[in-house]
């Protein structure tokens, strides 16, 4: 691939190390959007050099996603040894992100491919749907960490009015974790105890996430 970046350099005019910073920077957090503060050079870097990025990712067994519609750039695992091992808690609130997500696509309620909600109505959602009480202050803070990491969500401030009421962008990337495959082993989830319902999830093996 050396030879690759310095093909792609010579012909960009661009210096190695803004591909190596954004080829590090999306591996480590799986999606970037346009967007997103931080994230535009990023994504502008990968839109204009596909090519290389595709075969650079597809030499790490990843698969490149772009969709310059939504300005979202990104890497989905071609393993499943990739994949990470999400806890059926995890998998649920993905279910309910992908939900709520789907409601706002059929009322518009979406500005350049993201949707907003908040904290307190994706708890009562979760409720709602799957029969069970929320999750801790901590375990919720770390379930949307995660999702944050992999770009899921966009956390945003507290309400003036409610400080435990985060203000939350959903991005675009939930249709790509939570396939239709995916759905249907959501569906077919029976209650049991979250260490006998496991589902892989099409998130990127790179954080260190707690596993059973």
């Amino acid at each position: 691939m050396l030879k690759e970046l310095k093909k792609v350099v010579e012909e960009s005019g661009k210096d190695a190390q803004e591909f190596q910073q954004t080829a590090n920077f999306v591996v480590a957090n799986q999606f970037v959007s346009a967007f997103k503060h931080g994230q535009r050079k990023h994504y502008l870097l990968v839109e204009s050099y596909q090519d290389y990025f595709d075969n650079l990712f597809d030499a790490l067994g990843l698969k490149l996603y772009v969709n310059e519609n939504e300005r979202l750039a990104g890497v989905l695992p071609v393993q499943r040894e990739a994949f990470v091992r999400l806890k059926t808690e995890d998998t649920l609130f993905l279910l309910v992100l992908r939900q709520i997500y789907e409601e706002k696509i059929e009322n518009f309620e979406v500005d350049n491919g993201f949707v907003a909600t908040n904290t307190h109505t994706i708890l009562d959602r979760y409720v709602q749907l799957v029969k069970r009480e929320i999750p801790s202050e901590t375990r919720f803070k770390d379930i949307l960490a995660l999702f944050s990491r992999h770009g899921v969500i966009i956390r945003g401030k507290a309400y003036e009015e409610d400080s435990k009421n985060l203000m939350i962008n959903i991005t675009p990337v939930v249709r790509l974790i939570v396939t239709e495959a995916y759905l249907r082993q959501l569906e077919s989830f029976n209650g049991a105890d979250p260490e006998d319902d496991d589902i892989d999830a099409e998130i990127e093996d790179t954080t260190e996430t707690e596993q059973d």
